[in-house]
């Protein structure tokens, strides 16, 4: 597991979408911006976004730490079987899952190919599900 502790106590700032690769913005309290790159998207769970959203936590979850419960999650499984016939096939495909968790607001769950965490020097985000700043 990756852990990325530079943002606890900071800022989700919004999401942009494009096919099967998510942007997740992120802020610090100085103003610095960040991109998690998220490629190979299979699936995006994203609830309570609100104004605001401190992040407690940013984690990157290997195929080997990916559990049957969040197949049932992400799938909406309502049978362990085809939970364990999907979660088998998450770990032969090395998909990881980028997990925000939060002291406030938004919680955000992604199962994709790669995750990449990079600095943002764009000055406009065009298309952005945005709150706050």
């Amino acid at each position: 597991m990756r852990k990325f502790d530079q943002f606890h106590d900071e800022y989700l700032r919004g999401l942009l979408i494009e096919s099967t690769t998510v942007h997740v913005f992120l802020s610090t309290e100085d103003g610095k911006k960040f991109d998690i790159e998220v490629r190979g998207v299979l699936s995006l769970k994203l609830d309570g976004f609100r104004e605001g959203n401190i992040i407690y936590e940013v984690l990157v979850r290997e195929p080997e730490e990916i559990t049957l419960q969040d197949m049932m999650n992400f799938y909406e499984f309502r049978d362990a079987a085809n939970a364990i016939k999907k979660l088998e096939e998450t770990r032969k495909k090395d998909l990881v899952i980028l997990e925000i968790n939060p002291s406030y607001g938004a919680t955000c769950i992604i199962l994709a190919a790669s995750v990449e965490l990079l600095p943002r020097h764009e000055t406009t985000d065009h298309g952005v599900i945005s709150a706050g700043k």
